[in-house]
């Protein structure tokens, strides 16, 4: 079987790559710059070009995985804004159009989201969402509302399953260094203690796309760690596993973080208890379902 990855160099595409390689796939891997990317990957690993017209090399083709689109981790000038959603849909079309020029027929479109789409402006800390509840009314909802409407296009393909992955924030290393580093110097963090920060481990997200190649499942799915952690919970367990000497965390009161950060703050203040129904119901077991062994086995 042969797969189409764009956005297959990132973090999340490479762990996906290493691991779907060790199957009996034939990777493809989207790029705009193949150059760039040269002995990034082993060497089966097939880097090609968007404007690619080779219907007989991408013949059977089933599975398409799109992770592509602009980080929102920067500060959101307008420009930025406009490019953190367009690209999200113009890639989807740009994929869309490498299926039609290339007579690719999938069976499976796995598409990168967000659990962002669920955050509802000033909702109270304890609300719960699953995959059924309703959309959000935040700058970052708009954008991943936007993403999963962009793959309607693709119904016109018989019999596609459409999977919409809703990943919450990816745990590295490098990442809890940092925070950690923050809490070190008790230097406040954004964010409200009582709301839910939805993590997930980047193995869950590798575990999930592997799940849902193999099995009969479409429609969104949340990929959050299933022991639902609070902005508290989560940095005392940092503390915890770096053994830091303080015990306490500070949060930037909400008012001043609005004042900081102005729309970009909807990123720490509006996370609701996001749980991971549909995903379970699929049978999907995680890997790393509780805050504690996660950070245990961060990589990077």
């Amino acid at each position: 079987m042969k797969i189409v990855i764009a956005g297959g160099t990132g973090f999340i595409g490479r762990k996906i790559i290493q691991s779907l390689n060790k199957k009996d796939f034939t990777i493809f891997v989207l790029t705009r710059n193949i150059k760039k990317y040269q002995g990034s990957f082993p060497d089966n690993i097939k880097l090609i070009d968007w404007n690619t017209i080779n219907p007989k090399l991408l013949h059977n083709v089933k599975i398409l995985i799109k992770l592509n689109g602009e980080k929102v981790d920067q500060l959101w000038t307008n420009s930025v804004k406009r490019r953190i959603l367009n690209s999200r849909i113009d890639s989807t079309k740009m994929l869309f159009d490498f299926c039609l020029k290339n007579k690719i027929l999938p069976q499976k479109l796995i598409n990168a989201s967000a659990v962002g789409i669920y955050a509802q402006k000033d909702a109270k800390y304890n609300f719960s969402v699953d995959e059924n509840s309703k959309v959000g009314n935040t700058f970052l909802s708009k954008v991943c509302i936007e993403n999963e409407r962009s793959t309607d296009i693709f119904s016109v393909f018989e019999s596609i399953d459409i999977i919409q992955l809703r990943i919450g924030v990816v745990l590295r290393k490098k990442i809890v260094n940092l925070l950690s580093l923050n809490l070190f110097f008790s230097i406040p963090v954004p964010g409200n203690k009582n709301n839910y920060f939805p993590w997930v481990h980047v193995d869950d997200i590798v575990g999930f796309t592997n799940h849902a190649i193999a099995n009969n499942v479409q429609g969104a799915f949340n990929l959050v760690g299933s022991d639902l952690t609070t902005h508290k919970e989560f940095f005392t367990s940092i503390i915890r596993y770096k053994k830091s000497i303080i015990p306490w965390v500070i949060f930037l009161p909400i008012f001043f973080t609005k004042f900081l950060l102005g729309q970009m703050s909807e990123m720490f203040l509006y996370g609701p208890k996001t749980k991971p129904v549909r995903t379970l119901e699929s049978n999907y077991q995680f890997k790393y379902p509780n805050i504690k062994d996660c950070l245990s086995n961060l990589t990077e």
